[in-house]
């Protein structure tokens, strides 16, 4: 239990950021782990490193399952920053600078059974049903910043193609505090697929 209040502990250091989520998408997606018990955890833009540190702590207190993490550095401009060498002390597989299409493209089929994606904000819809590819039936997806249409219209039609596929998905976009961010949204989709 300590691993996930050092988490809690850490969000409420950091408070709200402008290019992170927002607290509860965090506590919703380390919730999830916790309670899914996933083996194989794949995270798709690193970002501030909140996010990977909640999912490393979670994946420590379920005393279970390996993360990897894929990122192009391109909010970094390039340069690698300095908390990823912890992560990968912590056991964490960082894959980067890597195109992150290039490699959801040439990921096997029903590798992961959790993927948080938050990357390639400007062309990562149009690549979508790579992710329920390589997700397992019944797998858990997250797709962050799906309700930012003005600044990211290639994510807000992930929403409309997991209704086509007809898989179960909510969509969290309601902020009910003035220091949330909520708005941007959080799609969560279940991979139901035969």
């Amino acid at each position: 239990m300590n691993n996930l209040k050092s988490y809690l502990d850490l969000l409420d250091r950091a408070g709200q950021q402008d290019v992170g989520m927002d607290t509860c998408h965090y506590l919703h997606i380390i919730g999830s782990l916790v309670a899914k018990k996933p083996q194989q955890v794949l995270e798709v833009g690193v970002g501030t490193a909140l996010l990977t540190v909640g999912l490393v702590m979670a994946l420590r207190y379920n005393q279970c399952g390996v993360l990897t993490c894929v990122d192009n550095w391109a909010d970094w401009q390039g340069v690698e920053p300095p908390e990823i060498a912890s992560l990968r002390e912590a056991g964490v597989t960082v894959l980067a600078p890597v195109e992150e299409r290039q490699f959801i493209a040439e990921c096997p089929s029903g590798m992961y059974d959790f993927v948080v994606s938050d990357g390639d904000h400007k062309d990562s819809g149009s690549w979508v049903d790579d992710y329920f590819r390589i997700t397992k039936p019944d797998g858990f997806i997250y797709f962050h910043d799906t309700n930012n249409h003005d600044r990211f219209p290639s994510l807000s039609c992930i929403e409309e193609r997991v209704k086509e596929l007809g898989l179960p998905y909510f969509h969290f976009t309601q902020s009910s505090r003035a220091d949330e961010r909520c708005e941007r949204g959080l799609l969560f989709v279940v991979n139901k697929k035969a």
